[in-house]
This record gives C-alpha cells, sequence and structure tokens, in this order.
C-alpha cells in the first residue's frame, strides 16, 4: 500500500519560511504555533497528518461539529483541544496520533519516524489494520 496526502494549493519550497503572522489552511489542521502567529514548519505538517490519522478513524473531518471560528481556535491553543479519542482504537496508534498533534512542535515525530513506525506496524505480525483499528465501515 502506498499512501498519499498532499494539498499543493498553498505550496512553497520546504527552504523557503513562511512569513509569521500569515495564517492559510483549515483551523482543525492548523497548528496551535501558527494560529498564534508563528510561521509554519515541517512539523506543522506532522500535526495536520495527526490529525488525518484520528479522520482515518472516525470517518469524519475533525471538529465538523462545531463552527470554525474564534472559540475553536482559542480552545487548540489555549486548552490545547484534539479530537475525541475514537474507542476501540489501537494504543500504539492513539500514542503516535498524539505526539503527531503535540502542543509542543519539538514533541513532534519527524517524518522518517512516521515511516519508521509505519513500517514496523506493516511488518507485526501481531498488527492487522483491519482488525486492530475501528476504521469506519469496518467495525
Amino acid at each position: 500500500m502506498h499512501a498519499h496526502i498532499s494539498d499543493l494549493g498553498l505550496s512553497r519550497p520546504a527552504d523557503k519560511p513562511s512569513k509569521s503572522g500569515d495564517v492559510y489552511g483549515v483551523i482543525p489542521y492548523i497548528t496551535p504555533e501558527v494560529l498564534n502567529g508563528g510561521p509554519y514548519t515541517k512539523s506543522s505538517d506532522i500535526y495536520s497528518f495527526g490529525i488525518i490519522m484520528w479522520e482515518m478513524t472516525s470517518g469524519v473531518p475533525a471538529f465538523s461539529n462545531v463552527p470554525h471560528d474564534f472559540d475553536l481556535i482559542l480552545n487548540i491553543c489555549c486548552h490545547e483541544l484534539r479530537p475525541r479519542i475514537v474507542g476501540g482504537t489501537e494504543v500504539e496508534y492513539i500514542e503516535l496520533m498524539k505526539r503527531c498533534w503535540d502542543q509542543d512542535p519539538e514533541k513532534r515525530p519527524s517524518s522518517l519516524e512516521l515511516i519508521d513506525y509505519f513500517r514496523t506496524w506493516k511488518n507485526e505480525y501481531r498488527f492487522n489494520w483491519h482488525e486492530r483499528v475501528p476504521v469506519p465501515g469496518n467495525k
């Protein structure tokens, strides 16, 4: 299996920093540090990936039940609001997902760490995606 996630609408070279204060995107996928006026970084993509990991277990977009407004921004930034974990999700998956969306960008894994995690899971005999992660329509 090969998964590709992209959104080229706001793409730029990785070595070209964004201007502080510029905020682009959809609120649930934007890191707290960017919402607070900081620049986008590689760690920002990892945060967004953590939100996508949650969506893979829930089958719905993150925070689809609340308005995407200033209150949501405050809750994400000041109260560390994240989507509620879906029951039945494998512990290792939850731990990685939470590391990806950690409030502290320094605590988020690198993309290489993510690759290592997924390769390990793929090769572990006990990890079966169809049985271990609650995929919508696969319950």
